[in-house]
């Protein structure tokens, strides 16, 4: 999964409080989506969700990432509607 994909899968596992809910939004197995987060945060070096068996939530550093990555992936959308 490149970069890109693991920001979509961020904000979708970020927006539904669900690693399951994202997946299936994006059309890809539950496992897929928790590994493209997990490597998310070893390449960051930090956790941007607490996760409980119950509960997902984003990490004071997860929202600061969060923003910006709608950020991005609102501009990447912008720039493909201009072309």
């Amino acid at each position: 999964m490149d970069r890109i994909d693991a920001m979509r899968a961020f904000v979708a596992v970020a927006t539904r409080e669900s690693f399951a809910e994202a997946a299936r939004q994006l059309r890809q197995s539950p496992s897929a989506v928790t590994r493209a987060i997990a490597q998310m945060e070893a390449d960051l070096g930090v956790l941007l969700f607490n996760r409980t068996t119950r509960v997902v939530r984003l990490t004071d550093r997860g929202r600061i990432h969060l923003e910006n990555g709608r950020r991005i992936l609102d501009d990447i959308a912008a720039a493909d509607r201009l072309v």
